[in-house]
């Protein structure tokens, strides 16, 4: 589990803990925490954290909090071409790549340093809970395909050598065994003699807790190398650009930056809808449509959708809301019914980056503030029935226009809408932002607009969904569309950590920990991290 939505852990609980001296609530407390971490992409595409040098040891700059981050970076006098956002990591992943690569990480906002046994700690050290509720601990030290001939990072890591540990009482650690794991779907090999072996597991062999541990140790790190060779080796990997722009309901002079979005996001996230996977699941929902003469809230059977990515199996986008159910499906109703997996057509595909492109390109309206998404914010990908209206609204999949970012005015107050398409009654429009509007502020002409008023007034957002307005409702100021936004880059970064996000899915024996209560507190200065930049950058 990613510790994200929580309250923001402070330093002060990370120094308590840390003092205390015991590793393992260390482990529990801290190892899945987020850390908002700074970092660089190179005109190749190749994403890195930003270096700092601590006591000529490199370092990672992050904090929890987020805020943190984009105030230090305020201070930092950055090269005009310098490409710089905020990615969102647990430290367990910071910590790992730190292990591997030799670097520590800079606790932005805190002057803390966590030195390489910490990285240690965090990193190859994890705690499982299995049957029963006992807790046991794993270390590990990753072992690199023969042909490397060193102990370190490789994308074809073979071999792992694990101590796995009974916790007792929560803090007293037995030891049970070192067992030798490796990946027996490739011809195994080891590359240094570490001793006795005592035991051997094959990859396949372990619980699926275990092989989570062995593939997120095994991950490649962080590819510092690619900068030492002029990018030559990252050049390999540009990504290929398939955008083809498609008509809008705006004019081409106010899509540029839209534009710019959308075919990051079409090339990063969805180039391909071969490599997608469209998964039907069974579950109780709500019925759009209620059979007449009840009245009853009952949920009934139905079917729930999410994308899959073939490229990202950690990734799942939830086509929100509360499904669909059996009783809704009809001859207009292109989503399957069939539980499975399912190919997902082009048309759905470019619909679901327009839909994302619009959703970003409206959050990331002040430069700086780091993107929030919800669960089911995709809701009206999927067909649906607005509020004010009888019957259910089908996204039009043929019609690239739409979904579109435009105002609905509402008084003095402009709601920001996503236009989901056309009918005979006007347009289909979601609230981008909970507001609530008085009865005297909607659009005139709105159809049934008592049945969406509670107390005269609606709730957008929080009681009221889509509803259906006059297309003379909708307006499309032109500095919505120009004006100054969040860089591409941090968007992406953050719908990345959106996508993994959503639901799918006393001291260690063995070794000194080399005395992990040393943390380095230090007053940073930023003239020297100013030239490494421009070397880094340049």
């Amino acid at each position: 589990m990613i510790k994200e939505d929580l309250a923001v852990p402070t330093a002060a609980q990370f120094l308590e803990t840390l003092n205390s001296g015991d590793h393992l609530k260390l482990i529990r407390e801290w190892r899945d925490v987020v850390f908002h971490t700074v970092f660089v992409k190179k005109p190749s595409g190749l994403e890195l954290p930003m270096l700092y040098p601590v006591d000529e040891h490199q370092s990672f700059l992050a904090s929890p909090d987020a805020n943190e981050v984009q105030e230090a970076l305020e201070g930092f006098a950055l090269p005009d071409n310098a490409d710089v956002f905020v990615k969102a990591e647990p430290l367990r992943e910071l910590a790992r790549n730190a292990h591997m690569l030799g670097a520590w990480l800079n606790w932005l906002g805190a002057e803390i340093i966590m030195n390489s046994s910490l990285m240690e700690l965090f990193g190859m050290k994890a705690l499982v809970t299995v049957e029963g509720g006992q807790e046991t601990l794993y270390q590990a030290k990753v072992y690199a395909s023969p042909a490397l001939n060193k102990k370190g990072p490789s994308a074809n890591a073979s071999a792992q050598i694990w101590n796995i540990s009974q916790v007792v009482g929560g803090s007293d650690i037995q030891r049970s065994q070192e067992v030798m794991i490796y990946d027996d779907s490739k011809s195994f090999a080891i590359a240094e003699n570490e001793g006795s072996i005592l035991s051997s597991r094959k990859l396949s062999q372990l619980t699926a807790d275990e092989a989570a541990l062995f593939d997120k140790w095994a991950a490649p790190v962080y590819d510092f190398e690619a900068l030492t060779q002029g990018e030559e080796k990252g050049s390999d990997s540009l990504i290929q650009d398939t955008y083809v722009p498609h008509p809008s309901l705006l004019d081409d002079a106010l899509l540029n930056s839209f534009c710019e979005l959308e075919r990051t996001i079409n090339n990063e996230i969805m180039p391909d809808a071969s490599r997608l996977y469209l998964e039907v699941s069974k579950d109780q929902v709500f019925a759009e449509m209620e059979e007449s003469g009840d009245d009853s809230l009952d949920r009934v059977e139905g079917r729930k959708f999410c994308i899959l990515f073939e490229d990202h199996p950690e990734w799942c986008l939830l086509l929100g809301g509360d499904g669909l159910a059996l009783t809704d499906f009809s001859d207009d109703v292109w989503l399957p019914s069939s539980t499975g997996r399912h190919e997902v057509p082009e048309p759905l595909r470019l619909k679901v980056v327009r839909a994302i492109a619009w959703t970003l390109f409206w959050k990331g309206r002040e430069p700086g503030t780091r993107v929030s998404l919800i669960p089911g914010q995709f809701a009206g990908l999927k067909p649906f029935r607005p509020d004010n209206l009888n019957r259910i609204f089908h996204p039009p999949l043929d019609d690239t226009r739409f979904p579109v970012l435009a105002s609905m005015p509402c008084g003095v107050q402009p709601m920001p809408v996503l236009v989901h398409g056309e009918i005979p009654e006007g347009y289909v429009v979601e609230a981008l932002e909970d507001l609530t509007v008085q009865a005297s502020d909607l659009p005139r002409g709105t159809p049934r607009r008592d049945s969406i008023l509670v107390n005269d007034a609606v709730h957008f957002g929080s009681m009221c969904g889509p509803i259906v307005v006059p297309q003379s409702a909708i307006e499309f100021p032109d500095e919505w569309y120009t004006s100054a936004r969040t860089s591409t880059t941090q968007l992406i970064s953050d719908f990345k950590f959106f996508l993994q996000s959503q639901p799918r899915r006393t001291s260690a024996p063995g070794k000194d920990l080399d005395s992990p209560g040393t943390v380095i507190g230090i007053c940073v200065g930023f003239m020297a991290f100013l030239l490494l930049l421009v070397v880094m950058l340049g």
